[in-house]
Formats: structure tokens, C-alpha cells, sequence
């Protein structure tokens, strides 16, 4: 995928992205959780403006990680040191889009490397805790 940044100090800009696109057997929030860096070089943020602005995980971590979700307690059940850790050790960032997760690591990867990042996400939804997927989680939110 090419992701297009235009204007600026450089002029346009094309960032190469490798993708994996996972389906989930229920909706869940908008968040994304991403390599400060990756989601920097598009000077964008990673959701919708309704998603509020994106929060560093936390501020003097290194390496840099950022957060965006348009459920703040949705977010606390399932952004978590392990599911941080897992994305920064993997250098990608991932997003919950209703019913999918969407990954991404810079550049072109080989085949190998794009089912490495699907095998990470795999993982980190299976760090989730089981009341996402029920929508029981003893609060006021229900997804």
C-alpha cells in the first residue's frame, strides 16, 4: 500500500506500507495503536478527528507509541503494556475498523514477513480479555 502525503517542507511524499487485514467475529471500537514513527511520517492521525488526538503511550517511552480510540474504556481493557510491547517489538502499528484489524509495518516486506505481522496481531487479539468479545465488561459500555 501507498500512503501519500502532500505539500509540507519536501513536496509529496509516498510512504510503501506492507498491510495484513485480519476479520474479527464481532465489531469492536475504533483504536489503533502504532509506532510513533510510522504514523509521524504520514503526519496524520491515525483515525478520524471524532477519535480525539492521539495520546503517547506512555509520554518518555521508547520507542515512541501512540494510541487513538473513540472508546477511552474500551481501550483500557485491550491497550495494555502487553499488547504495547507486542506491536513495538514487531515495528508495526494495528487498527480496529468494526469488524477487522488492519496491521501495517513500513515499507514492502516478503510474503514471510507479512504473515509474521498477522501472526502478531493474532497474538495480540488473543491478549485481549474475553469480555470484548461479549460485550461484558462491568461497565457502561456495551460494543
Amino acid at each position: 500500500m501507498a500512503a501519500v502525503r502532500k505539500g509540507g517542507r519536501y513536496g509529496t511524499a509516498v510512504n510503501m506500507y506492507s498491510v495484513a487485514v485480519l476479520t474479527l467475529p464481532a465489531a469492536l471500537p475504533d483504536t489503533s495503536v502504532s509506532l510513533g514513527t510510522v504514523v509521524y511520517r504520514l503526519r496524520a492521525d491515525p483515525l478520524p478527528a471524532s477519535a480525539g488526538r492521539p495520546v503517547h503511550l506512555p509520554s518518555g517511552r521508547r520507542p515512541r507509541m501512540i494510541m487513538c480510540t473513540v472508546d477511552p474504556a474500551f481501550a483500557e481493557l485491550v491497550v495494555t503494556e502487553e499488547t504495547v510491547r507486542m506491536t513495538a517489538d514487531a515495528k508495526a502499528g494495528w487498527r480496529l475498523h468494526g469488524h477487522h484489524m488492519i496491521g501495517w509495518i513500513r515499507e514492502r516486506r516478503p510474503y514471510g514477513e507479512i504473515a509474521g505481522l498477522a501472526e502478531t496481531m493474532t497474538a495480540i487479539l488473543g491478549a485481549f480479555p474475553a469480555s470484548v468479545w461479549t460485550g461484558r465488561t462491568g461497565g457502561p459500555h456495551a460494543w
